[in-house]
């Protein structure tokens, strides 16, 4: 039985189950209704390799599938409003410390706001960003 999709992670959020650190008991309630951008998924299992996780990558991609976790294409449209997010974030400036978005995280905003779902993330920056979906740090 598969479940409806309810959030969207960000590879923080996985890579803190795969690696077991702070928050990962949160991301493991949710990811049987969690959506991954497939650009997540790709910064996931090479952040997972960066850390020392020493599953093999298609093992670990076919664990989080296995627990429901569902990947989703970035789309054409999901490529434009990224890159507003980006550009309107690196526009900012000084203000917010000098952090912009990058590709991954204005990818995974974009599709979060395509597919209607919150997202939860690991990142303070995103809750000073103007969305069309609410952000819930899972830390």
């Amino acid at each position: 039985m598969t479940l409806e999709p309810r959030v969207v992670v960000d590879a923080s959020a996985l890579v803190a189950w795969a690696c077991q650190e702070r928050g990962a008991v949160t991301i493991d309630k949710i990811l049987p209704v969690a959506i991954a951008p497939s650009s997540v998924m790709v910064e996931t299992l090479y952040r997972c390799l960066e850390k020392g996780h020493r599953m093999p990558l298609d093992e670990l991609h076919l664990t989080f599938l296995s627990l429901g976790l569902r990947v989703e294409p970035v789309i054409d449209e999901d490529t434009v409003r990224a890159a507003a997010l980006i550009y309107q974030s690196r526009r900012e400036g000084p203000p917010n410390n000098g952090r912009a978005l990058s590709l991954g995280d204005g990818l995974c905003l974009a599709v979060a706001e395509r597919l209607q779902l919150p997202i939860t993330g690991g990142d303070e920056y995103w809750e000073t960003l103007e969305l069309a979906v609410r952000y819930q740090p899972f830390r």
